[in-house]
């Protein structure tokens, strides 16, 4: 079995936690009981840092586990099994949010990126490459609606709907790349790996809940909407 990294555990525990925090502030607004403003400033561009920051740790996964010698079918079981969990999430989100249901989200991102990054596995400049064309391509795709949705997850909005956890190719997918290439630079220039100290009490909780992430992730939303719903009968 090979030795996971506590460091990459502890910042994909510590990124857990934090999209925990913003959902708890979403359902407070969903259910009227906060009244902040989740679509501009701090708010607007805290999940996206988060997002950004989970993809990126994926990215170095990928490459890490390409380095130790996986082969394809090992990234293609990987993307069955997110993919199973994406339907789920969409079939769940489809009774509860309507129109604005998780089409194409993080757990969606990732399973597609798990076969798509793999010929760039291993190859960081070309990495680099393919994810600078994702930032260009999502930039550009930014502003331009299309009145038809078959094909936003590759990034071309759909006029008139906003589904939940919208994290389509463009731009999304460049954090992968940029992930994995971080790994492979760094890989390449590691001579000899240094004793590392015995994590704190603080690390080992949030490299525990890292290691649990796709768990936590299914079980802390249906748990946020119970208290959201039970707590807007409560309070006045």
């Amino acid at each position: 079995m090979t030795k996971r990294s506590i460091t990459l555990d502890a910042i994909k525990g510590g990124l857990v936690l934090a999209m925990i925090a913003y959902h708890a502030c979403y359902v407070a607004v969903m259910f009227g009981l906060s009244s902040i403003e989740l679509y501009s400033g701090f708010w607007w561009a805290f999940p996206r840092l988060i997002a950004a920051g989970f993809v990126s740790v994926s990215g170095w996964n990928l490459a890490a586990k390409r380095s130790r010698g996986a082969g394809f079918s090992v990234f293609a079981k990987r993307a069955g099994m997110l993919g199973l969990v994406a339907l789920a999430i969409s079939a769940a989100t489809w009774p509860v949010l309507g129109q604005g249901f998780v089409f194409f989200g993080v757990i969606h991102l990732l399973a597609l990126s798990s076969v798509l990054a793999y010929p760039l596995l291993g190859r960081p400049w070309y990495a680099m490459l393919a994810g600078m064309a994702c930032v260009v391509a999502g930039l550009a795709l930014g502003t331009p609606r299309f009145d038809f949705a078959w094909l936003s997850w590759l990034g071309l909005r759909p006029a008139g709907l906003h589904p939940a956890d919208y994290l389509p190719l463009a731009p999304w997918f460049a954090f992968v790349a940029f992930g994995s290439a971080a790994r492979d630079f760094m890989g390449a220039n590691r001579q000899h790996p240094q004793p590392q100290k015995a994590p704190g009490a603080l690390v080992q909780i949030l490299a525990a809940t890292g290691r649990h992430s796709l768990v936590v992730y299914l079980a802390h939303l249906p748990l946020l909407y119970g208290a959201g719903w039970i707590l807007s009968i409560l309070v006045p």
